[in-house]
């Protein structure tokens, strides 16, 4: 008898197991924190380094955007394909749950173009490198 209830028990537990959560990361490499090590304008002139504590975090089809701790927090929308990232409808909390949509220009402090388009050079598990059509170049590390 405690044998049939162990055996129904596992099989109630895959079941539930199988059918508990379908939301898997969809970005490959991209999914993930990552911290930006280097940010270089058109004319190679250093605009960040890793000491300025950028990151950008990517999941699902959002992106984060973090500065300073917690200091400066964006949310956004996200579509990435393996040749290019697409950045848009940034939101920040208000209070009192609700959301404040930003203009895109409130990114530029962390390195998003006004158009909200970054171009993959390198994506790795462990490296990314994005050029901005302004041709900024952004490094980063996996964090």
């Amino acid at each position: 008898m405690k044998k049939r209830i162990y055996i129904l028990f596992v099989f109630v537990a895959v079941v539930l197991f199988m059918t508990s959560c379908d939301k898997w990361d969809c970005n490959g490499d991209l999914d993930g924190m990552w911290q930006l090590t280097e940010w270089r304008d058109k004319d190679n002139n250093v605009k960040a380094t890793k000491e300025d504590m950028i990151f950008y975090s990517f999941q699902l089809q959002m992106a984060s955007f973090r500065m300073n701790g917690d200091k400066f927090f964006i949310r956004t929308s996200l579509e990435a394909s393996p040749e290019k990232i697409r950045i848009f409808d940034p939101i920040e909390y208000g209070g009192n749950g609700h959301d404040v949509i930003k203009p895109m220009s409130t990114l530029s402090i962390v390195g998003v173009p006004e158009d909200g388009i970054f171009l993959v050079q390198v994506l790795t598990g462990s490296k990314m490198c994005l050029k901005t059509n302004g041709d900024d170049v952004l490094v980063f590390r996996k964090y």
